[in-house]
């Protein structure tokens, strides 16, 4: 999305759910979820060379969220 003043921030959800088969299928239906924000910019070092640079490195993981399957 894009802020006031021009700042670009990239928001990434991403959700992991687990089916494993034999002595790990208890863990199966388990899921991990994760929500990354960051600044970002696009540079031009030439004419139709676009770079993606992400400008903030130091709150890059929102957080994540582990849910385990009852039992």
């Amino acid at each position: 999305k894009v802020l006031p003043g021009g700042k670009l921030v990239l928001n990434l959800y991403s959700k992991l759910v687990l089916r494993l088969p034999g002595i790990f299928q208890f863990l199966s239906g388990s899921s991990v979820e994760t929500n990354i924000t960051s600044h970002i910019a696009l540079t031009q070092d030439t004419p139709g060379d676009l770079k993606l640079v992400i400008k903030d490195c130091s709150n890059l993981l929102g957080g994540f969220h582990v849910n385990l399957r009852r039992g």
